[in-house]
């Protein structure tokens, strides 16, 4: 893997050991993607570090020096299909050895498991001590495993620092929610979320923070973000109904445009619905936003929405107001394109998809500690997720929508 990864960066092997050696957030600067592989693999070399780090702390207390003396490749087969190359620490003296190499014969699952499982559990220092000691056989101090995690967070805060694409044809944005500590309370807060689809077709996670709340304002400092790290210009935004959104977008993409969730609107509807007209609200809204053939129109879909209003208005007066004149044209901006991505675009289910797996990823670990914790761990999920999904392949059906920008 270290070899796949020097090719990467189209670098000579020894420079790229000695890179290496530095700091992750180096590291991750010269990846051009995200690989859980090679990362599974930094994982161990920050471990074997700091294994090397705690026993010359050891030494130092009974007065004794053994200085380091950087570190020796070594080939491992049981890590891959292939054999990989690792960056073993040592010592001057030779006396040195990282426990952690007793488990590289143990095989790649076992590696692995260990590698992602400190992500896994969440990052309290009390489940990464209960992991690790698992696979040791003895325990680690706190302190340690502190060193560990501002390692893996160093990860994420490179990423954060790299610059985007500068324009893109969709994001998708939306919030999910998780219990995180704030002094002596616990309470479930946003962590907002946005992916996009570049002018590759390829989907990518662009932005990740967590708010105590969802609203305008949060989500514009996210956007005033995302313009930091280079993005200039995007064509299409995907979105719930959050109030004044169009507003924040506008002001930092101009020219963007703004399709509000359907799938968010009925939902919205139906829970103000009597169950016993459910079935029918829900089967009229369905027509209301079939507009995926060719011919469909603008026009007709919002003559379809005024007939709705006008059947359900005495039985339900405050209908209307999901519709206001201000925002409906918002519900029916995927007609403007293309009609083979028009499904791809009029919800934002595919943001939803992603949320599912990291609930999926967080249902054993009720609450966070740290807002950083939290944001390690989702990032690490969702990249994990964006390697084995999104970056295998292309959504081909953005070939129809063409970007305006280029």
């Amino acid at each position: 893997m270290i070899d796949e990864f020097a090719k990467k960066m189209n670098i000579k092997q020894q420079k790229c050991y000695k890179l290496l050696d530095k700091s992750l957030e180096n590291l991750f600067y010269n990846q051009e993607e995200f690989d859980i592989g090679d990362f599974n693999l930094r994982i161990l070399e920050i471990l074997m570090n700091l294994e090397r780090k705690q026993y010359q702390e050891e030494l130092a207390i009974d007065g004794k020096k053994d200085k380091g003396n950087g570190t020796y490749p070594r080939n491992f087969s049981c890590l891959s299909d292939k054999s990989l190359m690792i960056n073993i620490p040592r010592t001057r003296s030779g006396a040195f050895s990282p426990v952690l190499l007793t488990l590289l014969d143990k095989g790649k699952d076992t590696i692995n498991k260990l590698a992602s499982g400190l992500y896994k559990k969440g990052l309290s220092m009390r489940d990464i001590s209960s992991l690790l000691e698992e696979f040791y056989g003895e325990s680690m101090s706190f302190a340690r495993i502190n060193d560990i995690s501002e390692e893996f967070h160093d990860l994420r805060k490179s990423w954060e620092s790299k610059k985007l694409d500068k324009s893109y044809k969709v994001i998708y944005v939306d919030c999910q929610y998780q219990s995180l500590r704030r002094g002596d309370s616990y309470s479930k807060e946003a962590i907002h979320l946005i992916y996009g689809v570049d002018n590759s077709n390829y989907r990518k996670l662009l932005h990740i923070s967590v708010n105590p709340t969802e609203s305008a304002n949060s989500w514009e400092e996210v956007l005033e973000s995302l313009k930091g790290r280079g993005v200039e210009n995007i064509d299409l935004c995907v979105a719930d109904g959050i109030i004044g959104l169009e507003d924040k977008l506008f002001k930092y993409f101009p020219g963007i445009k703004l399709q509000k969730c359907i799938t968010h609107k009925k939902r919205q509807i139906l829970l103000k619905t009597r169950p016993k007209d459910k079935r029918e609200v829900a089967d009229d809204l369905r027509v209301v936003f079939d507009n995926f053939e060719k011919e469909d129109n603008k026009k007709d879909a919002l003559s379809k929405l005024e007939s709705f209003t006008n059947k359900w208005k005495n039985k339900y007066p405050n209908i209307k107001n999901y519709f206001k004149e201000n925002i409906k044209d918002y519900y029916f901006t995927y007609i403007d394109y293309n009609h083979n991505i028009r499904r791809y675009i009029y919800t934002s289910n595919g943001i939803e998809n992603l949320n599912r797996q990291i609930r999926k990823a967080t249902k054993h670990k009720t609450t966070f500690e740290k807002e950083e914790r939290l944001l390690d761990y989702v990032f690490v999920v969702i990249k994990d997720f964006e390697k084995n999904n999104w970056s295998k392949y292309p959504v081909s059906h953005f070939e129809k929508m063409g970007n305006r920008h280029n």
